[in-house]
């Protein structure tokens, strides 16, 4: 394989050579139409060789973006630099040439017409493989089929065009008006495939704030440039002395190459209003991630508060944050922990502080949002104590309908914050007490009774993940079951209302049991919380997910999942499948039970490339009487007395025994269908289940 690779390089280097050597072998006034083929001839050959290059290499890709960007940057600049410095030589030659005093010149003159080609047609063909490169990033099905299309097209033009030049002026081709129009129409195609090139821009939305300000300033330099080194590059070339196919080529990628980096500049300006916005929710969703990464060992009391303190403001950008928790023993409120507080502000605390804000969280259990704390009569007394303080964020700490405390953050200025901050923070909230409600129970119980605690805090984690109540959407019936075993578990379902009568389901289950299983729900409950509000399709949002869970999983950790979206209006059940258990899919109209099982690799296996391209998205027209059955593995692995699972058939015909009822009455018979097949026996694992029937 080396020496093929080494090959592969050394034959269109032969070729050119074997051009140049019949280029300088002509002698004056006999450079025939036969001569100009044969050395055109040796030239698309080499050409054609050369499209691996262009394939095999590696500049730029999604984990290296601005590589390929400071590679081409770099590029453009010392080619036009050559360019514009042998400008005076090159127009002189290019002069001679139309005068036909070219085929006079010197040897050297002709070695440096040879030398600028060689160099001109490396530069294209590495300028080709970095565009490439930044193409195939966030690739489509299509992706590739158009570039490949673009390139022989732009092979195929550089040879018809030949007729058209003045080198070929005695071709019985040069002046004929079919050809002509021909060649304009393979034209016209090959401009259009270039500019479906140029949109694929997809690159940019791997770059944050800094760097695309940084291609920004970069753009403003490379594009001038590059649009005076196509209008000079055939005014003072004399390259079509040498090859009118060389010199079409390299002009035609030229002007590609100008196209991709318009294209791309207008796409940076309409990225960069949002972003900050962007990199600031990253920021958001990183900081959730610490949170349930380090909380979840944290037992150390004092560091446990400091840590969501710190966390909370970093999460909203607030200036300060106070934590005020509930005594365990004498159920006082207490302030337990602060961020950027004077020590006078943090003696001169009481309970009373906020006393009618207090009783609102307490009655209301919602977050408060206050952009302008002075004209609001819940949360003006604040000021009082905090005198600077011009907006703020309440949260209450919510464990079992059992109220732990209050968690603050706060600004000086009025209007700081927006909903999208409020509704973070509480998905904060409820990480943070899971964890104070963890590290009391490490705190005040022997390591018998804490290792029991553990499993209980754990096991209410996990149904504080649930719903409380099934979501309403018109024209269909929704039902769900959790029920736990002897040991937590990680299984999870979740809905999300999308607006447009959109609805959005995830089911999943994390590998292992215990308390890590039931934290590592807990955190990607939260991802797919702040993921919901972005309006991603069912494979965007498997892929965002997979992209922030895998950098904190460790290698023996992954989770199941499906996420799809109902379309009530349309009756259309978009979903894709991560590793988890195939979608039971019964039809009013028929029998039989279906098997809905899309490809698709468990979260947190595969760092996005393998698992990007694993998911296979599926849709289903939903009609009415039409029944979906969700559910994870403990459902189909449940074992009786002896050792017998339940099983995926049996599953499927307790399903369509009671196909033609309301969901309300599927989910009562699966479930008791299940515990009769039990006879007596302890689940060994969560039972889970999702009912979606249309009606």
């Amino acid at each position: 394989m080396k020496y093929l690779s080494q090959l592969s390089l050394l034959l269109p280097l032969a070729f050119f050579v074997g051009a140049s050597i019949q280029y300088l072998g002509v002698s004056p006034g006999d450079d025939s139409l036969v001569s100009l083929y044969i050395r055109d001839g040796f030239l698309i050959i080499a050409l054609i060789l050369s499209l691996p290059l262009i394939y095999k290499q590696k500049w730029a890709s999604d984990r290296n973006v601005l590589r390929g960007l400071r590679h081409l940057f770099f590029l453009v600049l010392i080619t036009s630099s050559i360019l514009f410095l042998s400008g005076d030589r090159l127009e002189s030659l290019q002069s001679q040439f139309f005068d036909q005093a070219f085929f006079r010149a010197n040897l050297s003159d002709h070695i440096f017409v040879i030398s600028w080609a060689f160099f001109a047609l490396v530069f294209m063909l590495i300028a080709l493989g970095t565009l490439r490169n930044l193409i195939y990033i966030k690739r489509k099905k299509s992706t590739a089929a158009i570039f490949t299309l673009f390139m022989v097209f732009l092979l195929f033009y550089s040879l018809i065009s030949l007729p058209q030049s003045n080198y070929y002026r005695d071709s019985i081709l040069h002046d004929f008006a079919l050809y002509r129009y021909f060649t304009y129409a393979v034209l016209f195609v090959l401009i259009n495939l270039a500019t479906l090139n140029s949109f694929r821009v997809g690159w940019i939305n791997y770059l944050n704030k800094k760097q695309k300000l940084g291609c920004f300033w970069g753009g403003l330099i490379l594009l001038p440039i590059q649009v005076l080194f196509v209008i000079n590059f055939r005014k003072i070339t004399p390259m079509e002395s040498f090859s009118p196919l060389l010199e079409q080529f390299i002009e035609m990628g030229m002007l590609f190459l100008t196209l991709y980096l318009g294209f791309s500049f207008l796409a940076l300006l309409a990225h960069l209003p949002t972003a900050q916005l962007y990199d600031r929710k990253m920021q958001q969703i990183q900081s959730l991630h610490d949170l349930s990464r380090s909380l979840s060992s944290e037992f150390d009391w004092t560091k446990l508060v400091r840590t969501i303190v710190k966390l909370a403001s970093e999460v909203t950008g607030a200036e300060y944050a106070w934590l005020e928790l509930y005594g365990a023993g004498n159920g006082s409120l207490s302030l337990i922990s602060s961020k950027h507080l004077m020590e006078f502000e943090r003696k001169g605390w009481s309970a009373t502080t906020a006393e009618r804000l207090i009783d609102w969280l307490k009655r209301t259990k919602e977050t408060m949002i206050c952009n302008q704390v002075n004209k609001n009569d819940l949360v003006k007394d604040i000021q009082t104590w905090k005198k600077d303080i011009g907006s703020l964020i309440a949260v209450p700490m919510i464990a079992s309908d059992r109220l732990l405390g209050f968690l603050y953050v706060g600004k000086r200025y009025e209007f700081g914050f927006e909903q999208d901050d409020a509704e973070m923070l509480r998905a904060f909230s409820d990480q943070a007490t899971i964890a104070v409600e963890n590290a009391r129970l490490v705190e005040e119980s022997i390591v018998k009774e804490r290792l029991e605690q553990e499993l209980k805090i754990a096991h209410e984690a996990q149904m504080k993940l649930l719903p409380k109540q099934m979501p309403k959407l018109a024209g269909f019936e929704l039902e769900a079951v959790c029920v736990t075993a002897n040991e937590v578990g990680g299984d999870y379902y979740d809905f999300f209302e999308l607006g447009h009568n959109k609805l959005g389901i995830v089911i999943g289950d994390v590998s292992g049991k215990g308390p890590s299983a039931a934290f590592y729900t807990a955190e990607v409950k939260g991802i797919m919380e702040a993921l919901a509000k972005e309006a991603l399709s069912p494979q965007e949002m498997l892929v965002a997910t997979n992209e922030i869970l895998y950098r904190n999983f460790d290698r023996k950790t992954f989770i199941s999942l499906i996420y799809g979206i109902i379309d009530a209006e349309s009756k259309l059940f978009a979903f894709c499948r991560a590793g988890h258990c195939p979608i039971l899919y019964v039809r009013e109209t028929r029998v039989e039970c279906e098997r809905l099982e899309p490809k698709g690799l468990g979260i947190g296996l595969d760092a996005g490339p393998l698992f990007q391209k694993s998911l296979q998205p599926q849709s289903i027209q939903l009609s009415s009487g039409d029944t979906l059955l969700l559910y994870t593995d403990g459902l189909t692995e449940a074992r009786n007395i002896n050792g017998e699972e339940f099983g995926e058939n049996r599953l499927a015909a307790t399903l369509l025994a009671v196909k033609n009822k309301a969901s309300i009455d599927m989910k009562k018979h699966i479930v008791h269908s299940v515990y009769t097949f039990f006879d007596g026996q302890n689940a060994y694992d969560d039972l889970t289940f999702i009912i979606v029937k249309a009606v």
